[in-house]
């Protein structure tokens, strides 16, 4: 409770009065007994109910990608019947540190406003609070913590830029095998009627049209386009370096909502975890900005099979060798096709689709080459 002034008061205090009256000196007697009495009214005074206080935190915005600002608006009440002390403030802000500030003396229901940035070059859940208040005497020589009850958090997303998708026109490769594989698939979309040619499939031929004219009419249906996207995010801590990992998280997060955002039925999976539905881009941002890395000796991951239609599995893992890319490639269905994201190099491989994300600045280059898709700047928002 004593502060160092009033440690070093204390001694002289006792030194004083011990000298004075060994040596029958009045005036280091009475210089003792008053610093004594001085430390007594302190710590008496210390001893009393601290301040009442109100505190009432907003953070701007909730929920942000890494690297962006963000910042808290603090609003303190003094909530009780007399003026408070000056008081001095310190609100830690998750493990990294904390913000410090002084609070002046508060009428009864007056109120104070302070606001300081957040750190937000690491993503996370950062817990704001609560805040420590420590109180001293007027002379400084005792002191006094509590704590005002209350927190929030800020969410901070993985840095990412939605990535394209091959279109009807795509030229990169990945657009073009889409392509050749549309027109091997029978569609499911009507598009026209048209005269039988040697060589149509029997079953496609329409009886009713054929049947109102002299020759054999058929169905003519859609080419079936890209539907789908899976994204397995591949959790093992052996398969990266130290960076890699967060490399692994800006890609998913770029992957899925891009996705997302083409319109495509969008579903992210790894070990113990499978988003899906119409705000999976939002959930799986969420999930990402907390997920870890875990070490594991076989993978495990929910089903692939999530619907009909031509659809893309990505991968993002380590290396195209890794045991997660060998699982995929051996449960991968005959509709889907493999992409692999590796976040190291990318050596030999026998897969056709393999993207660089070796760098930040290889990832999007590397993908619109493969995909003939210019990545979009749209940010996706996430609900707080």
């Amino acid at each position: 409770m004593l502060t160092r002034s009033g440690w070093g008061a204390a001694i002289v205090a006792v030194v004083a009065f011990v000298t004075g009256r060994t040596f029958g000196i009045i005036e280091l007697y009475v210089l003792g007994a008053g610093l004594i009495a001085v430390l007594v009214f302190a710590v008496v005074m210390m001893l009393r109910r601290p301040p009442r206080l109100g505190i009432r935190r907003v953070v701007q915005p909730a929920v942000v990608r890494a690297g962006e600002p963000a910042r808290v608006d603090l609003q303190i009440a003094n909530l009780g019947m007399s003026r408070t002390p000056v008081i001095q403030l310190w609100e830690p802000v998750g493990s990294s540190g904390g913000a410090t500030m002084n609070l002046s003396p508060l009428r009864r229901r007056e109120t104070a406003s302070a606001a300081y940035r957040l750190p937000t070059d690491r993503r996370g859940l950062v817990t704001v609070g609560p805040m420590r208040a420590r109180r001293r005497d007027v002379l400084g020589l005792c002191a006094k913590s509590f704590t005002i009850s209350g927190s929030v958090e800020l969410l901070i997303i993985p840095s990412h830029t939605p990535v394209g998708f091959p279109a009807g026109g795509s030229s990169g490769r990945l657009g073009e095998h889409l392509r050749l594989r549309a027109y091997g698939q029978s569609g499911s979309e009507f598009h026209s009627l048209r005269e039988y040619m040697i060589g149509d499939d029997l079953r496609r031929i329409s009886w009713k049209a054929s049947a109102r004219a002299s020759e054999l009419i058929v169905k003519e249906t859609a080419l079936e386009g890209l539907r789908r996207c899976t994204v397995v995010f591949d959790v093992d801590t052996s398969q990266y370096d130290e960076m890699g990992f967060e490399r692994a998280v800006s890609a998913a997060a770029s992957i899925v909502t891009g996705a997302a955002a083409t319109g495509l039925q969008t579903r992210m999976i790894a070990t113990d975890t499978d988003l899906r539905g119409h705000d999976v881009a939002q959930s799986a941002l969420r999930w990402l900005a907390t997920v870890e890395p875990v070490g594991q000796a076989t993978p495990s991951l929910p089903t692939l099979r999530s619907g009909e239609g031509m659809g893309v599995v990505a991968v993002v893992t380590g290396s195209a060798s890794s045991p997660c890319a060998s699982l995929v490639r051996g449960t991968l269905s005959p509709d889907d096709t493999l992409i692999v994201v590796a976040t190291g190099a990318a050596g030999a491989s026998r897969d056709r689709f393999v993207v660089d994300a070796s760098s930040y600045d290889s990832f999007s280059p590397s993908w619109s080459h493969l995909t003939g898709a210019i990545a979009t700047r749209r940010p996706v928002s996430v609900p707080a």
